[in-house]
Parts: structure tokens; C-alpha cells; sequence
């Protein structure tokens, strides 16, 4: 009696990779700092029928050292003397690629976003990348990149109370404000040293 065959499919730990990586981010904040031990700290989530969960190291690791497709955004929160505050950001689509190849990318758009603003207004810094499997979702409002950014901020994108509440994180501090500036001007020596480096190699 001949046997049945097996029609399913050979198991692919690719494509196992791309199911369980097609919809996660990876963000975080220069002004704000870890409670456990003051540092700046990056927060990997991935979705799921639950909402948003926080990856362990190593599934962060994984999610950042192979090819996918990215959504990355670079964001300063600012905020005018009268107390106005709104966010610049520049975002960029970065289809097949490896993040961590791509650290120019970061310097670049950082230093785009802040030249459109005075360096005194602004409070925070971060840059959010999140990724995307088969055809480029539309959002015509790229709300993707507004998550964990203060609530006023994005309400002038969105009125859905229950988005906002899901996406809104910490505002304006007079602490968070002075946190930035400090890492601000830290990151703009380190910048300048590696590039005389550069250049003098």
C-alpha cells in the first residue's frame, strides 16, 4: 500500500522570521532615562493579537541584525515660550536593509531635523524605526512615528481618544529639557571628534 505523501510545506525559520518580525518597532528618547539606572535606554516591542509586548534581548537582537523593511523617523519635541509645542521629524523608507548598516542614516536626519529649529526650544530627541512585510501600509498622516510622543503632540494628528491614549507618553519637564541639552551637547563633541578622525585618516 503506497504511503500518503506529506504535502505541507518544509519549514522555513526565514520566513518564520519575517511572520514574527512583520509588524514591531524599536524607539527611544535621548532625554529620557531608564529608572533602574539613569542611562538612556531603547525599547523593542512587537505586535500581537494582544497589542504591543516588549522583546527580550535576544529577540531584539534578532529584529535589528537582519533585512526588513523600515519605516525610520528621527523627532525633536519642542516647545515656545508661551508654551506651544509641536514636533519636527524627518522620516525616511528603507525597504530590505539591515539597520545596523545604515548608522549614517541617523547622524543625517538628526542633524536635518534639528537645523530646522532653534536648539533651545527643543526638549527631547529620539528616533522610532518600525517595520513593515509585503505592500507599504498607508497612513497619510505617518502616525506610526507620533507613538509614545506627549499627548498634545498627537492630538494635532489625530482626535481618536482611544489612539491617543495607547500612543501618548511623558511631556514637557524642566528636567527632561535639561537631560537633552546635556546629551545634546555630549553627542555634538562625540560627532565632531569622529569626523576629525575621519577626515584625518
Amino acid at each position: 500500500m503506497a504511503q500518503k505523501r506529506n504535502h505541507r510545506k518544509p519549514h522555513s525559520a526565514l520566513a518564520r522570521d519575517q511572520r514574527l518580525f512583520a509588524n514591531s518597532r524599536v524607539w527611544t528618547w535621548e532625554g529620557l532615562a531608564s529608572p533602574d539606572n539613569g542611562q538612556a535606554y531603547t525599547t523593542a516591542e512587537n505586535r500581537t493579537p494582544f497589542g504591543w509586548t516588549v522583546l527580550p534581548h535576544d529577540l531584539a537582537q534578532q529584529l535589528v541584525k537582519r533585512p526588513r523593511n523600515w519605516f525610520i523617523g528621527v523627532r525633536a519635541l519642542c516647545r515656545a515660550p508661551d508654551g506651544a509645542e509641536w514636533m519636527e521629524s524627518r522620516l525616511i523608507d528603507l525597504p530590505s536593509r539591515n539597520i545596523q548598516q545604515v548608522s549614517n542614516a541617523y547622524h543625517e536626519l538628526r542633524a536635518d531635523t534639528l537645523a530646522a529649529q532653534r536648539t533651545s526650544q527643543v526638549y527631547d530627541m529620539g528616533w522610532i524605526c518600525q517595520t513593515w512585510s509585503g505592500k507599504r501600509p498607508e497612513d497619510p498622516m505617518e502616525l506610526w512615528h507620533y507613538h509614545y510622543a506627549p499627548e498634545g503632540i498627537i492630538r494635532q494628528a489625530t482626535n481618536d481618544e482611544k489612539l491617543i491614549r495607547r500612543m501618548a507618553g511623558p511631556g514637557f519637564s524642566q528636567e527632561r529639557y535639561d537631560r537633552w541639552q546635556q546629551v545634546n551637547r555630549e553627542y555634538l563633541e562625540d560627532r565632531k571628534r569622529v569626523l576629525e578622525q575621519e577626515n584625518a585618516a
